[in-house]
């Protein structure tokens, strides 16, 4: 495949084949959402749709840690995803893709999965009897929603605090891709292909000093900027870094070599971090009651230093894993086209069910965890009957609902199936997993 859309200049940098590693990185981390959101219900000092009477703050020390890399390296493996897209299209078909594969599903979730997650969370409130459609409309007041997205990211609808829940990722990695296309574009003329050769020599001489530096943006936005709890716990223009670098990775195996290099190094390093940082947080505010009370510029800004490394070290240990999974011998039957091996099949499903999946999974934790929080059991019960009630019943709406029909996988950012229409043209059999990766496939 050309890496090169006709009409563009040719470009030097090293372009990586498909990477299917990447949707099966991609989908554990969404399937672990489901594992974090889960945890949010059960865990003391926090607010949230639904919250357990008797929360424990082991798993709010559970949930600081996974915030600590869980989205952004989920907008990494999307910026990898987004130069894999571009690989075979234009600045402007990729956009025009961005627009139907995030933001119809965004706009999807926002009518359709947003609302009875907040009416579930009014039921709860002494005195609350309004119909749920009646409440839909107020919630959903066009007038009150087209004043925009203010600073604080919540739109005021009806009398009622709106915001779009976990689907505010799909709208920073649509605006993400929409802002940075320029960018993309320069990085793969000349100009930009010899910037990056330089800077991946460097990072391959200078391995720990390029670590560190790519460091102090991230840790300057979220000291001057803070953390928001609506948006993982990271200032929301933080994960444009984390998109860039995953762009960044993606154009020159060199960065990914010099990961793999120093996983354990930066393994250490976050656990070192994170140390330093639930001291200097349990200083700060030794209550705990609310892990984001008082926290300083330094603090956010050791914060951003151990994403960083938790997130390089996860990517150097699975890049590690993936080389050895990719490294079959020639001819090996398991590894042909004609027979691929079981993990490339689980990352061709996973390709696919990734977005509809991370759409779904909130409002159905909501909804399960509405009922089970009120059972007379321990917590540990109720909340691994929360995950896999959560699990399942989402997995069970991708494949009984969205994945069956043409109208419902469009409105999901799926690609229409061919064999779902027969009077289709069908393309001849190709191996197994070779279309491009991008974070809305």
């Amino acid at each position: 495949m050309d890496d090169q859309p006709q009409g563009e200049g040719p470009v030097s940098v090293p372009a990586a084949s498909r990477r299917p590693e990447l949707d099966v990185m991609r989908a554990l981390v969404v399937a672990g959402l489901v594992v974090f959101h889960s945890a949010v219900v059960f865990a003391s000092g926090t607010s949230w749709f639904i919250n357990d009477p008797r929360p424990s703050p082991g798993f709010t020390v559970f949930l600081l840690w996974g915030s600590l890399w869980g989205m952004p390296l989920l907008f990494v493996v999307s910026g990898m995803g987004a130069r894999y897209a571009l690989r075979s299209r234009s600045a402007r078909a990729f956009l025009r893709e961005r627009l139907g594969r995030l933001g119809v599903p965004l706009l999807t979730g926002l009518v359709l999965l947003v609302a009875p997650m907040f009416y579930l969370n009014r039921l709860g409130e002494p005195g609350f009897h309004e119909p749920y459609w009646r409440f839909w409309l107020r919630f959903l007041n066009p007038a009150a929603i087209a004043t925009g997205i203010p600073a604080t990211g919540t739109w005021h609808s009806g009398g009622d605090e709106f915001d779009p829940a976990h689907l505010w990722f799909l709208f920073s990695l649509l605006v993400f891709s929409i802002v940075l296309v320029p960018a993309f574009g320069w990085l793969r003329r000349p100009h930009g292909a010899r910037l990056i050769d330089r800077l991946a020599g460097l990072t391959d001489r200078h391995p720990t000093a390029a670590l560190l530096v790519a460091a102090i943006p991230i840790m300057a936005v979220e000291a001057a900027l803070g953390p928001d709890k609506n948006t993982g716990g990271w200032e929301r223009l933080t994960y444009l870094f984390f998109f860039l670098y995953g762009y960044l990775l993606a154009c020159d195996r060199r960065f990914e070599q010099t990961l793999r290099r120093l996983r354990w190094s930066a393994m250490g390093g976050a656990v070192l971090v994170s140390v330093l940082l639930a001291v200097a947080a349990k200083l700060v505010d030794p209550s705990g009651a609310d892990p984001l009370s008082g926290v300083t510029p330094p603090l956010s800004a050791t914060q951003g230093l151990a994403g960083w490394l938790w997130t390089t070290a996860i990517l150097g240990v699975a890049g590690t894993v993936a080389a050895r999974l990719t490294a079959r011998p020639t001819g090996s039957p398991t590894g042909s086209p004609a027979h691929p091996p079981r993990w490339r099949r689980v990352a061709a499903y996973a390709n696919q069910a990734v977005l509809p999946f991370y759409v779904l999974h909130e409002p159905v934790i909501v909804a399960v965890a509405w009922v089970i929080v009120g059972w007379p059991a321990p917590l540990l019960v109720k909340y691994l009957s929360v995950v896999a009630a959560s699990f399942l019943l989402t997995l069970a709406l991708y494949e009984g609902v969205v994945r069956r029909f043409q109208l419902t996988r469009f409105l999901f950012g799926m690609k229409p199936a061919r064999h779902l229409d027969p009077s289709a043209p069908q393309p001849r059999p190709i191996p197994a997993v070779t279309t491009a990766n991008s974070p809305a496939e």
